[in-house]
């Protein structure tokens, strides 16, 4: 599977969960951070940085995919490889 189907799919899992993506330019004003899963004002959402490569955004969206509850969820056999494989 090529990275751009795989983001794609992750993308999907997400928007399935209820969980807001933000592509957002993180390492703006001096301050960089990794990304990642978070709440705001107690609403789920995962944070991309917009300039890391599709391999990076892969990985922080499968790292934060891993902390939800895919339980019942019908996920693809090679991309529930690479969300299992990332640790917390």
């Amino acid at each position: 599977m090529n990275e751009a189907t795989l983001l794609q799919h992750l993308e999907e899992i997400a928007q399935r969960l209820g969980v807001e993506l933000r592509y957002e330019n993180l390492g703006q004003a001096g301050m960089r951070s990794e990304g990642g899963f978070c709440k705001l004002a107690g609403k789920p959402m995962i944070l991309i940085n917009r300039k890391d490569t599709r391999g990076r955004k892969i990985q922080v969206l499968a790292r934060s995919l891993r902390k939800l509850n895919l339980e019942g969820m019908f996920i693809p056999p090679a991309v529930r490889r690479i969300i299992d494989k990332h640790d917390n």
